[in-house]
């Protein structure tokens, strides 16, 4: 953590910001404060070597989920902010609409029957996807939201997903921690060149995009360490 705001956040700032792998975050949905956090320890998830389970795989073979891309954008995040705690406070909201509008924050939803599942928000800039938040509306909502991001970040051609800090649950997906020094240099290669965040020819979450999410990475963590 580096610093506390009591003022809304300046949507041009904090793009700058995210180039120096700092972002912001509240202390509760009920306090407008912003604390800006550096984490010496990132968490991310390699292009297209996220980790589907077995049991997740036969489910998307047994029934054919959809996903959309910025369908609904806020109320994918008041849907991440629709818990008994959360750090997603008013300004957090306000401003992510707003680089929503500007074409840096992106929603992709996940629907089975019509109806919605799950899903996630984050920040594009350059090649670089920084996630912010998931919520599920039923069970494996967020795991679902998860792979159709790989797979459109595989698609596009990203070079980097970053998932903040680690948990159990991303770990399982997949994620790898790496110091802020490997990061920065990871963002300062992938952030020059703008790339589309569009979905595939297909919305389906289907053989072909889980093959995208978790094929094997042409740059491996090990190879990137050496890149510094």
């Amino acid at each position: 953590m580096l610093s506390r705001s009591y003022n809304e956040i300046n949507p041009g700032a904090i793009i700058e910001l995210y180039r120096n792998g700092i972002f912001p975050m509240g202390d509760h949905n009920d306090d407008n404060k912003i604390f800006w956090c550096n984490p010496i320890l990132r968490a991310i998830i390699p292009i297209s070597k996220l980790h589907i389970s077995r049991k997740l795989k036969k489910l998307c073979r047994k029934k054919q989920f959809e996903f959309s891309i910025n369908h609904d954008f806020p109320a994918t995040i008041s849907n991440c902010a629709n818990r008994e705690e959360t750090w997603i406070n008013k300004s957090i909201i306000s401003t992510y609409n707003i680089l929503h509008d500007l074409g840096y924050a992106h929603s992709i939803e996940i629907w089975d029957d019509k109806k919605l599942k799950g899903g996630l928000y984050g920040v594009a800039i350059g090649k670089v996807f920084f996630a912010e938040s998931m919520f599920s509306t039923s069970s494996n909502g967020s795991k679902l939201a998860l792979v159709a991001l790989m797979g459109v970040l595989a698609f596009n051609k990203f070079l980097l997903l970053d998932v903040q800090f680690m948990t159990n649950h991303l770990r399982t997906m997949g994620a790898k921690e790496i110091s802020r020094a490997l990061f920065l240099n990871l963002i300062k290669k992938s952030t020059s060149e703008k790339v589309q965040f569009d979905k595939p020819s297909s919305a389906i979450i289907d053989e072909k995009l889980i093959n995208k999410a978790e094929m094997k990475s042409l740059i491996g963590i090990g190879k990137l360490k050496h890149q510094i």
